[in-house]
């Protein structure tokens, strides 16, 4: 049994793959507070179910990848130590080009690993089209790839949540104007009614302006998303139009709320995790 480990700046995803299976078992789970005074126990507490069977059986290998600071990967590193002592660890890092994906960086190993699985997975899934790799969550990364597979670079941006954690903490002033938002922002879709939602009013997007502070901020976020993503696309969408059509792959936590502002121009793809499959075509790959 192998387990893949895509450990986030919000969560830590993974994939347990077990041989008698088509498909692998996914899980994930959030990282302990920083003011945790056991955080390494407290991690191998929320892990060690997921990870070990009742039979006690646990992964022979652990892959993992990573973009988070060290000091996280170290409590990552030990609580996995502690329930699979006999796993093999292999943390993934960024080649020049697998899986017929060239990197545009000059030092690869700059590039966050997150992203780099993210487009060999989506080159895999659409060959022969100029693609913009967009992974929503903590983050908004956007990576553009030509039809054959050369990375030509990408941006990053505060997703939804960092926005407002970034407001708040640069403009305390707002914070209670912010607080609402992320309490929605924190509340399961399922719990989320039509007045209570994280998105903007249909009214309030067609204006585009607000009357309540709360409001301001959350149109604000949206449309400094939209604004940001669209303009890219509208850019390489025209740069690469020698190549095909540009198509949008997107993934992530947000990636259904980012994909209802893209413009309704360009081709869109949600897939449910670029990061894990991609994770495991790098791990199985042949350089």
């Amino acid at each position: 049994m192998n387990c893949y480990i895509d450990a986030g700046n919000s969560r830590i995803k993974g994939r347990l793959a077990r041989r008698t299976q088509a498909s692998a078992e996914p899980f994930s789970v959030t990282w302990p507070e920083p003011a945790e005074p056991d955080a390494v126990g407290a991690l191998a507490t929320r892990l060690e179910p997921l990870l070990v069977d009742e039979k006690g059986r646990s992964p022979r290998q652990i892959v993992l990848a990573s973009v988070v600071e060290p000091r996280r990967r170290e409590w990552l590193e030990t609580a996995l130590a502690e329930i699979c002592p006999t796993a093999k660890r292999r943390w993934l890092s960024v080649p020049r080009k697998c899986c017929h994906v060239r990197v545009a960086y000059e030092d690869p190993a700059r590039l966050g690993i997150d992203r780099f699985c993210a487009m060999i997975e989506a080159h895999a899934l659409v060959e022969g089209r100029p693609l913009a790799v967009i992974n929503a969550g903590t983050a908004v990364t956007l990576d553009v790839l030509e039809a054959d597979g050369q990375h030509r670079g990408g941006l990053i941006l505060p997703g939804w949540r960092a926005q407002l954690e970034g407001l708040r903490s640069a403009a305390p002033g707002l914070g209670e104007a912010v607080e609402p938002l992320l309490s929605a922002d924190d509340a399961p879709a399922s719990e989320l009614n039509a007045d209570d939602s994280p998105g903007v009013a249909e009214a309030t997007r067609q204006l585009g302006l607000a009357v309540d502070t709360t409001t301001a901020i959350d149109v604000g976020r949206h449309w400094l998303l939209a604004a940001g993503v669209n303009e890219m696309l509208a850019v390489w969408r025209q740069a690469l139009a020698d190549q095909g059509e540009l198509l949008v792959v997107l993934a992530g936590g947000d990636a259904e709320r980012l994909a209802a502002l893209v413009s309704p121009e360009v081709d869109v793809r949600v897939e449910s995790d670029l990061v894990l499959a991609g994770m495991v075509r790098l791990a199985k790959a042949r350089r």
